[in-house]
């Protein structure tokens, strides 16, 4: 378990044990990759959780900047430390980076009915401003909508 003074949270950057950590990561949290890391551009900005006891990552968080917004389009954490402050950890350094650059505001999707990621992200100053139907495959968990939710900067 990771302590406050053991994590540190960096930009991914051209690491790639640290990209197959991510890869990894997503797969177990996920049935289907929260992002494209094969496809990297520009416009993708990934930050890593790292244990400094290990040098491992622990978690990720992935998005765009599109139209003066940060859109977050994968957040996970290992799952042997989930529920530990990586998730709000990795949250609040892609806030404290999209006011860096005056973007207007931070947004996301989550499910409806992920309870601990609305708590998180409620807890972190995000409201939903909208449900959006039939966000999920069917396939992949048994409620498809999502919320869309907004952190104005």
């Amino acid at each position: 378990m990771p302590r406050a003074h053991t994590l540190t949270i960096e930009p991914l950057g051209r690491d790639a044990i640290a990209l197959t950590q991510c890869m990894a990561i997503d797969a177990d949290a996920f049935p289907y990759a929260s992002v494209h890391f094969g496809q990297r551009t520009s416009s993708l900005r990934v930050l890593v959780a790292r244990d400094e006891r290990e040098a491992r990552v622990v978690g990720f968080l992935a998005g765009r900047v599109r139209r003066g917004i940060f859109g977050i389009h994968g957040l996970a954490v290992d799952r042997a430390i989930r529920r530990r402050g990586v998730g709000r950890a990795l949250v609040r350094e892609a806030v404290v980076l999209a006011r860096a650059e005056r973007l207007r505001a931070v947004v996301l999707q989550v499910g409806v009915a992920n309870v601990a990621a609305l708590a998180l992200y409620r807890a972190e100053g995000f409201r939903a401003v909208q449900r959006v139907r039939d966000y999920y495959p069917a396939s992949v968990y048994g409620e498809r909508d999502a919320y869309q939710m907004l952190r104005m900067l």
